[in-house]
């Protein structure tokens, strides 16, 4: 009788990068698309029109999900339970994305600030999560085994 092995293969360089491109690539697009739809719905309740970050977002969300993307993939290479982590730095990461958001109402540091224009950069911050880690576990699932 002989013994096998199972080994999971190590993705090579490339295929890494462009799963890490795919994954960035879906993310924006949905990320943008959704951002899109809540600064719509927001200028139509009412947020003035000309509160900048709602029409700034696209930029954002590409350095957001990039930023994302990359952490995500730190995590999966150093953590003896990516998964686990994950979990546990997924919400405090995306806390910590309101702040900016919150000094910007406290301060009224941009023209034409509103609370419901700084509540709707939150829901936007959300919602770019919620593009991004479905995105990053299609693609760079947290299971990979690293050498």
């Amino acid at each position: 009788m002989t013994g096998t092995t199972t080994r999971r293969a190590i993705p090579s360089r490339r295929s890494e990068t462009k799963s890490t491109v795919a994954a960035i690539v879906v993310a924006a697009v949905s990320g943008s698309v959704s951002c899109l739809i809540i600064a719509s719905i927001a200028k139509a309740a009412g947020v003035p029109h000309n509160f900048e970050p709602l029409s700034a977002f696209p930029a954002l969300v590409v350095v957001g999900v990039i930023a994302g993307a990359l952490g995500w993939n730190i995590v999966r290479r150093r953590s003896a339970d990516p998964r686990r982590q994950l979990t546990r730095l997924l919400p405090a990461v995306l806390l910590l994305s309101f702040i900016p958001d919150i000094v910007v109402g406290a301060t009224k540091a941009l023209p034409h600030t509103t609370w419901a224009g700084v509540a709707a950069l939150m829901v936007m911050h959300l919602a770019v999560a919620a593009c991004a880690v479905p995105s990053y576990r299609r693609f760079l699932p947290a299971t990979t085994a690293w050498a």
